[in-house]
């Protein structure tokens, strides 16, 4: 199941990634996650998860 799964993420992702500005988008979002962790701020954090799901969930695939 999970190698099943594992290839859709793959799929969406390479989709996603082909779109105009996505990639800057993208690596903003993971750096403001991985911002927030290591200031220890669990709900920055989990702000920051939030708004890149909400980018993610933009996605026109």
């Amino acid at each position: 199941m999970m190698t099943f799964i594992a290839e859709l993420v793959r799929e969406t992702r390479l989709a996603s990634l082909g779109q105009p500005g996505r990639p800057e988008a993208s690596l903003a979002s993971h750096r403001a996650i991985a911002d927030a962790i290591t200031a220890g701020d669990p709900a920055a954090a989990a702000a920051a998860m939030q708004a890149h799901i909400d980018l993610v969930a933009e996605t026109d695939l």
